[in-house]
This record gives structure tokens, sequence and C-alpha cells, in this order.
């Protein structure tokens, strides 16, 4: 299935729900969309919600570290909720430098919960 985004914002934190089969331009386009909101909003707080993604590659990985170096300042908490190892391990890839981020596995209400303390 050809991959997804869907960028919100909903009670102060921006949403990233992908789907699909992830390639670099959708990483990309999600990538604009979210800092397009963190400018927009001033929310500090971002969920990328994998559940319904397909395992993503490693280049995938370091593009995403790439984009959190980029907005790593403006960001308080971040958190990936992912439905397998695999992609819980990619996700560690990519936020490895994050200075508060947290993966849960297929948890998404304790994700938000955490996100909103």
């Amino acid at each position: 299935m050809k991959g997804q985004t869907d960028i919100t914002l909903q009670d102060g934190i921006i949403i990233s729900v992908y789907t699909g089969e992830m390639d670099m331009e959708i990483v990309k386009q999600a990538a604009s969309g979210i800092e397009e909101l963190l400018t927009k909003s001033q929310s500090t707080r971002i969920l990328y919600n994998t559940l319904n993604m397909e395992t993503p590659s490693m280049k995938l990985a370091m593009e995403m570290k790439s984009f959190d170096a980029k907005i790593r300042d403006k960001v308080q908490k971040s958190a990936t909720v992912v439905p397998s190892a695999t992609t819980a391990f990619f996700a560690s890839i990519a936020f490895i430098l994050s200075k508060n981020h947290k993966v849960f596995h297929n948890d998404l209400d304790a994700a938000l919960s955490w996100l909103k303390s």
C-alpha cells in the first residue's frame, strides 16, 4: 500500500500519522507539515504514530534523524508509537539525540498521556 501521512494539531500536540509504505518524498512532506505546525501553533510536543506504517528503511530513519536535529530546539517532548520491535529500533535511531523522546509499543493512549504530563 502506498504510504501517506496526516499531520494535525490536537489538544496542543502535533500528531503525525504514518500509514503504509513510506518513501523519502512522503517523509519529507510530513517533516514539512510538522515544521509548519511547530511554527504556527507554538506547540512543543509531537506524536509520531506509526502503528499502521510498514517497517521503514534505515535510509528513512536517517532522514528522520536529520529532521529531528533541525527541530530539536523547538520540541519539548516527542513520542513514537510503534507496532513492532523493528520499527522501535529504527525510531530509536531516528531520535537518538532528542532531548526527551520515548518509544511506546502499541500504546497510543500511554504516549498521549506522557506527552500531556
